[in-house]
Parts: C-alpha cells; structure tokens; sequence
C-alpha cells in the first residue's frame, strides 16, 4: 500500500494587518538575530501582511470542503520562519483539530526541499507499519522584522497547501528523491524514482517551480507546467491543489521538480494514477 492524495487544498490570503509582537515575542527574536549581527526592526515588516503560520493553518483548515479525515501523523513544512512560532507550537497545537490523535511535528531548515522532505518521512512512516494516513501542511509566510531580501524583494505572497493523504486518493506517492548542489533539473526529471516502466508517450506531467527557466525535456518527451512567481516552497503544491483533478483525467503520472534558487539543490517527486482506478476505467466503470 502507498499514500495516495484524498484532499488537497490551496490557500492565499489577501489581508494586510498591522505589525504587532508581544514583548516576549521581541525579546526571543532579538535573541536569535544577535549572534548574526542582525537587529530586529519592526519596520521591515509594516509593509507587509503580517500573516503567522497559525492563521495561514486555520485558514487553509477552514478552505477544506466538508470535515478532513482524521490522519496517523501531521507535519507542517516550511522553507522560511515565523517570527511568531515561539507564541504557539504549531504542529502540537493543531492536533486538537484532529481531537489530539496524530503524531506531530515540522520540517524546516531545508529550503523548497522541505515539502519533499517532509513527503519522504510519510512514505517511511507508512511503510514501516506506524501511520495509514497524513496530513502534510505546507506553509510560507513573508513578513520579517529584518532585513529578509528573498522574501521582501523576491514578490513573494503568503500561500499555505493541504495535502491529505490515506488508502483511498486518486493519485499514489510513488517516489521521492534528491540531488545535491548545481544539479541539472532536467536529468533529475528525466528519470525520477517510481516511473511507471510502462509509461507511453503523452501519459506524464512534469511540474516545476518558477525559479528560472522550465527545463528543456524535449520534442518527444513529457508535457510541462510551470508554476507562476510569487511563491519559494508552496509554488509546486499549490499547482498540485489547483489542478489534481484535471490533471487525473489527462495523465498517468506526475512529477514535481524544483531546484532551490538558495543552495542548488534538486527536489523531485513522483506521483502516479492508481491502477485500480485505471482498471475500472478500462472496465467501463465510472
């Protein structure tokens, strides 16, 4: 058995809210920023949304049609922090909406490798007997009490995703895997792990982030799709939730690659169309 996609859901807030932390909040931040000679200036963020994880969390939780299954196992993924994380423990708290029954925690210090990260611990979870199901929230917020230039000139929007996954999705994980640094997108995609032996032409989508140009796969090689700017982690997976249904109708596989525009490194991963669906379909079942 393999993790297939149940629910997923895309989130991007449109709100702008005043700049406000806690006195505690300031004196934690202060803390982490002095060792690197940075100052926290509220200043750099009173322009922005000022969005925590928290309410892009609640927010993406609220955007679910009808009640989520109750998962195994919650992860939050993010690529950049909130400084308002120490005023919540996101992943502990968030298991009271699943009345307190999944293993929790987050996966960060990874860049956009984070969600794939993230996805791989659920893949071992599932396989060494521990979970059936998941919930995997990806989160990026862009507001910063310093000087951040990725986020704060890169045109970066908050965005959160919901990937539910369990037995009974229409798309199965089917492989993860990673590259170090300087690595060349397209010959990561090229041979992506868990591709179906039998592809045939015309059956997989490659899908990358905005970060530089999609890669070249060739006259004869799969169709492409590239997620439009204003995300760092979230881009692939919002595209994912927007469009994982159409895309179901159209292709057996699909594969999300991005190269992170930080470090180099190359994230790729593989997700195919549950063959027993298929073989209903061919069956003439709906």
């Amino acid at each position: 058995m393999a993790l297939s996609l149940e629910t997923a859901v895309a989130y991007v807030p449109r709100v702008t809210r005043p700049c406000h932390f806690e006195p505690d909040i300031l004196e934690f931040n202060e803390g982490v920023l002095a060792p690197y000679g940075m100052r926290f200036d509220p200043s750099y963020a009173a322009g922005g949304s000022n969005t925590t994880f928290l309410e892009l969390a609640e927010g993406v939780l609220r955007a679910a049609l009808g009640p989520l299954p109750a998962p195994d196992l919650l992860i939050v993924a993010y690529a950049l922090p909130d400084p308002h994380a120490p005023e919540k423990t996101l992943a502990a708290h968030l298991t009271r909406v699943f009345d307190g029954r999944p293993m929790s925690f987050a996966v960060s210090e990874q860049g956009l490798g984070a969600p794939f990260t993230a996805l791989r611990i659920a893949d071992a979870y599932l396989r060494s007997g521990r979970c059936r199901s998941v919930v995997l929230l990806i989160l990026e917020q862009t507001s910063f009490p310093y000087p951040e230039p990725f986020a704060q000139d890169g045109g970066l929007v908050d965005s959160a995703v919901l990937l539910a996954l369990g037995p009974g999705g229409g798309w199965e994980l089917a492989g993860v895997g990673s590259a170090g640094p300087h690595c060349d997108l397209a010959d990561l995609l090229g041979n992506p792990p868990g591709l179906p032996r039998d592809e045939r032409p015309g059956e997989r989508l490659v899908v990358t982030g905005s970060w530089g140009d999609s890669p070249d796969l060739g006259p004869a090689g799969p169709k492409a799709h590239q997620a439009p700017p204003g995300s760092y982690c979230t881009g692939v997976w919002l595209e994912f939730a927007r469009h994982h249904e159409e895309w179901r109708d159209a292709y057996r596989t699909i594969v999300f690659g991005d190269v992170d525009p930080r470090t180099g490194a190359g994230h790729v991963a593989t997700f195919t169309r549950r063959e027993r669906a298929a073989g209903n379909e061919r069956r003439g079942h709906p």
